[in-house]
């Protein structure tokens, strides 16, 4: 940590570890002999941290009784990536629909509103029918922005958010990234949480809503 003695502008490298973690310090100034005192900052959370901090938000949703769960919806024409995927949703606490074809995908959004839909490159390229992609485009902004939703692709790498913005989804995981899809959901869905706050707090402050 670095200070400057405020007596005598003296500056000071202070080795971490003799920095209290969540208490002010006070110490002398070798030159002038002052008081100086440290206001110790808050370090950054380690991984093992973070990750058990991950843990601990998957259980207190996995405890939530069902009509209290978030609501995903799998639109996933591949079964090997809905039998990987389907898992990890329901361990994160998520109350999980999932649809085979596009109409049927469609009639549930119409009567629902999922906090995530979770949609691969084939589901969306069904002939003869409108994708989801496509209806979301269409839908109220105060509605869609509701939802994150999220593309399963070959095409892209995992966290393109280029292609993400030119394919109208929230974010992109690449289809053999999906072992690892809970670390990515609870990032993606926490990102949309806070942009979609930020958003409400906007049109309120605009009186829009």
């Amino acid at each position: 940590m670095n200070v400057i003695c405020r007596h005598c502008n003296t500056k000071l490298v202070i080795p971490d570890h003799k920095v209290p973690d969540h208490k002010d310090a006070t110490l002398k100034c070798p030159r002038c002999k002052g008081s100086i005192l440290i206001h110790p900052e808050k370090m950054p959370e380690a991984p093992y941290e973070r990750v058990a901090q991950e843990k601990k938000e998957q259980q207190k949703r996995s405890s939530l009784s069902f009509e209290d769960r978030q609501r995903a919806l799998i639109c996933i024409d591949s079964d090997e990536l809905t039998k990987k995927a389907q898992p990890l949703l329901r361990q994160m606490g998520f109350n999980i629909e999932i649809v085979k074809d596009i109409r049927t995908a469609l009639e549930k959004m119409e009567y629902h509103i999922y906090n995530l839909v979770l949609i691969d490159d084939g589901f969306d390229q069904q002939k003869g029918l409108a994708g989801i992609i496509g209806r979301m485009n269409t839908m109220d902004m105060s509605l869609r922005r509701r939802i994150c939703l999220v593309l399963i692709s070959q095409k892209f790498k995992t966290n393109d958010n280029m292609a993400a913005l030119h394919t109208s989804v929230n974010s992109i995981i690449r289809g053999e990234d999906i072992v690892h899809l809970d670390a990515f959901l609870l990032r993606v869905l926490a990102e949309h949480k806070q942009f979609y706050t930020v958003y409400n707090e906007s049109l309120k402050q605009a009186g829009k809503a």
